[in-house]
């Protein structure tokens, strides 16, 4: 065999190898792919540990309703969110405590929670859960559980049946009349009728604040409250 010919077979022999290479990186790269996105599939549909919340209602807060402060204070602040919101979600758990904090009991603010549930059905069932907790004046709780135990992808489970349940459970509600409510649909009007103002009044994102009918988007915290009351109300004012 010539020199020549000899060469071009080794040649031949490498790049044969070189593809075999290849062909495995692809094959490994392709398992790693894969069974990642099973195992974070599995993660995301895991069951999780509901997290117990039951902080103390707000101060002023309306029995057995979804508002605090009196109904003619100078200043009326709709916050719409939705249960499956991120932003509401950092709203509700880091910021709205220290609102409520600051203004709930100077009765100058009256502050009203407006459910919008436009993210999917998860949302509406949260809406449920919420609404029909306040028939045992555990509204304020359960608005605070949802949010708390808002863990995962939308829709992918967070607000099941049994999870709502346990949130009602765990808030020492009488979980027989809360299941009747929500099979009932008792309050599905009042989540159209949240939606309808919503729409009303140019709301197109969660979370958003009608504050004295100005609107206000994303997450607000007391500062950002205070300029707007400033605003809105010149005439009222707040110790600091």
């Amino acid at each position: 065999m010539s020199k020549r010919r000899e060469q071009i077979q080794q040649r031949h022999v490498q790049q044969r190898k070189q593809m075999t290479v290849a062909a495995a990186i692809i094959v490994v790269a392709a398992v790693i792919l894969i069974g990642g996105a099973v195992i974070l599939n599995a993660l995301s549909n895991a069951p999780h540990a509901i997290v117990a919340v039951n902080n103390p209602p707000p101060a002023n807060a309306e029995r057995n309703g979804r508002a605090w402060g009196p109904a003619d204070a100078p200043i009326k602040v709709l916050a719409f969110v939705d249960a499956q919101c991120p932003g509401c979600g950092l709203y509700t758990t880091r910021f709205e405590p220290g609102i409520i904090a600051a203004f709930a009991k100077t009765g100058k603010v009256r502050y009203e929670v407006r459910l919008m549930s436009f993210i999917g059905a998860e949302s509406v069932d949260a809406a449920r859960a919420a609404l029909c907790a306040m028939d045992q004046d555990k509204f304020w709780q359960m608005h605070a559980a949802l949010f708390a135990n808002q863990w995962g992808a939308e829709n992918s489970g967070n607000f099941t049946r049994a999870n709502l349940q346990t949130m009602a459970s765990q808030l020492g509600m009488d979980t027989a009349a809360f299941n009747a409510c929500i099979d009932a649909r008792k309050y599905d009007t009042l989540i159209q009728a949240d939606a309808t103002e919503a729409s009303r009044l140019g709301v197109h994102q969660t979370p958003t604040f009608a504050v004295n009918g100005r609107l206000v988007d994303g997450v607000q915290n007391v500062d950002d409250f205070r300029r707007v009351f400033a605003q809105v109300a010149p005439d009222v004012h707040f110790t600091q």
